[in-house]
């Protein structure tokens, strides 16, 4: 599953709900003051990585997820790497899995609200949804043909993904042909991304 050139993948910086340990799923909060510092020095840290690979940043074919501290993350990045993009870079596929009711809520408002569930779902990370959210199955479903595209684009021209923790580590882990166990236990960074090429991923730090 690996095109002619690579495929970077990022996570959006921190966010205000990521400080407060808030579920976010598909509703948003923005940045924080280290969440815009993460994503400018990412920025540079793509443009550094396209500098030493001999490509020009205004050819990067960009992707990204529609929601809101994913499009923030992408605008100072951008910026910094000197990356094209429009609206038509965004691909509601790449969203981040739902957590349905749970959305805006910490572990404690779940917990209270749904005694037990969250054990629950650790002993069934892959499969459990929560009420009106999604699993991975679900999220892997939606995360392949959007993979897959990415993988045709990246065929042509280097090709920058902007999404989230859980559906990039399932993307990965779909470049990967990886198993559900190994995809659980990859890391989501906010302050580090991949480099996705040759059927194997490189983790890039980025100094902030």
């Amino acid at each position: 599953m690996a095109g002619s050139h690579p495929i970077y993948l990022f996570r959006h910086g921190e966010t205000v709900w990521n400080a407060e340990k808030r579920a976010q799923g598909h509703l948003d909060s923005p940045l924080t003051a280290t969440g815009r510092e993460q994503a400018r020095v990412m920025g540079e840290g793509l443009a550094h990585e396209l500098r030493q690979a001999g490509y020009v940043p205004g050819e990067v074919i960009v992707r990204a997820s529609p929601l809101g501290r994913v499009r923030e993350t992408l605008a100072i990045a951008a910026e910094a790497a000197g990356l094209v993009h429009d609206d038509s870079v965004f691909d509601p596929r790449l969203r981040e899995m739902s957590w349905g009711d749970w959305d805006g809520l910490n572990g404690q408002q779940i917990e209270a609200g749904w005694p037990g569930a969250l054990a629950t779902r650790r002993a069934d990370h892959w499969n459990y949804s929560p009420p009106a959210g999604e699993n991975y199955v679900m999220a892997a479903a939606r995360a392949r043909p959007a993979l897959d595209h990415i993988v045709t684009l990246a065929a042509e021209r280097p090709v920058a993904v902007f999404a989230h923790g859980a559906i990039g580590r399932v993307m990965r882990g779909l470049f990967l042909k990886a198993p559900a166990a190994d995809i659980l236990a990859m890391d989501q960074p906010q302050d580090a991304f991949f480099r996705l090429y040759g059927g194997a991923v490189a983790r890039i730090k980025a100094e902030v």
